[in-house]
């Protein structure tokens, strides 16, 4: 047993020698490094995956209103050469099935936006 104030010594050790204690100290530290690393990496591996997947919403949701935008467009130009007095030959059918197909597309990206946000919840 120990006198009081001295350290307990491990069997085998010199007294005084602290280098058990210097690489038990050194192994934790180590120890600790490794978790806060691997911590970090995680994080940061989920963070990528977040940018990703809100790029790629977001790449989808332009795609999806430019098709919008082409939809309104071919309407405004067939509305503009009935007013001109052009004739159409068929580009009012061609040009709502395209605003109908872009709004169905729009409106069922939205649903599924507005299912993922809720289910975050």
């Amino acid at each position: 047993m120990a006198a009081p104030g001295n350290r307990l010594q491990l069997p085998g050790t010199e007294r005084g020698n602290g280098k058990i204690e210097t690489e038990v100290l050194c192994a934790l530290i180590a120890g600790a490094a490794t978790v806060l690393a691997a911590a970090a990496e995680y994080r940061s591996r989920r963070s990528t995956r977040r940018a990703e997947a809100r790029a790629a919403r977001r790449a989808k949701e332009s795609r999806l209103a430019m098709d919008l935008m082409y939809a309104s467009c071919s309407l405004s130009l067939t509305t503009a050469k009935k007013l001109a007095g052009q004739h159409t030959n068929g580009d009012v059918e061609e040009a709502m099935e395209a605003a109908e197909a872009a709004r169905t597309a729009y409106i069922g990206f939205v649903r599924s936006e507005a299912a993922h946000n809720v289910s975050k919840i």
